[in-house]
């Protein structure tokens, strides 16, 4: 495993309430690092996914969430 480095970003609480829910179902009850698991997999298993194998759902879903939440707290460039 690689050196890990802290990276923060907004969640919605809903999101990350049912996501805890959903993995305490599916594997036990433990006392935190589940959700950091669990995203730290899915973009491992992203990364890993050829590009022409990716799909073009997930892009357009994707490319909406960035329009949405760059729109919503209007970012800067920096």
């Amino acid at each position: 495993m690689s050196k890990k480095s802290l990276f923060n970003f907004y969640l919605d609480d809903n999101d990350k309430e049912q996501a805890i829910l959903k993995l305490s179902r599916l594997t036990g009850d433990r006392p935190k690092g589940q959700l950091a698991s669990l995203l730290r997999i899915l973009l491992k298993q992203f990364i890993a996914t050829p590009d022409d194998k990716v799909n073009p759902l997930l892009i357009e879903a994707i490319d909406a969430e960035y329009e949405y939440s760059a729109k919503l707290n209007k970012r800067s460039r920096l």
